[in-house]
């Protein structure tokens, strides 16, 4: 469920938990310091660190809020937190799992897919898998 606010959450969270669903919660790089505790709190299964503020897609380099958020968010909790919007290709996979427990890549998924087929995806996944793998 994206993008689902921390004040509007109890409803949803409430039957979610009942249901043995996780609630991921995300934490923007705009997110005051006090709010992080109350979404850590909250969150069920990870946290997802929105590494930008703007529109999802891919990017020539890897923002610097990604790994400031994810930064902020693991010195706070053991919860795996994994950034997510911006994270474009497999040296910028590397740089933010230098700070986050993992990354999340959708458009630059879907364009490999929708260029090239599925196994350029599978492809493409094991680069990533690689990259992150490095000391």
């Amino acid at each position: 469920l994206p993008d689902l606010p921390l004040e509007e959450c109890a409803e949803w969270c409430a039957a979610a938990d009942g249901a043995g669903v996780e609630t991921v919660m995300l934490a923007a790089p705009t997110s005051p310091d006090d709010r992080l505790p109350r979404l850590v709190e909250r969150a069920r299964g990870f946290l997802y660190a929105v590494g930008l503020l703007g529109v999802t897609g891919e990017r020539e380099s890897l923002a610097a809020t990604a790994t400031e958020l994810a930064g902020r968010l693991k010195a706070i909790t053991d919860k795996p937190v994994l950034v997510g919007v911006g994270v474009s290709n497999a040296e910028q996979a590397y740089e933010a799992t230098r700070v986050a427990d993992g990354v999340i890549q959708g458009a630059s998924v879907v364009r490999r897919l929708m260029e090239s087929g599925p196994d350029a995806v599978g492809d493409y996944v094991a680069e990533v898998r690689t990259a992150i793998d490095r000391p």
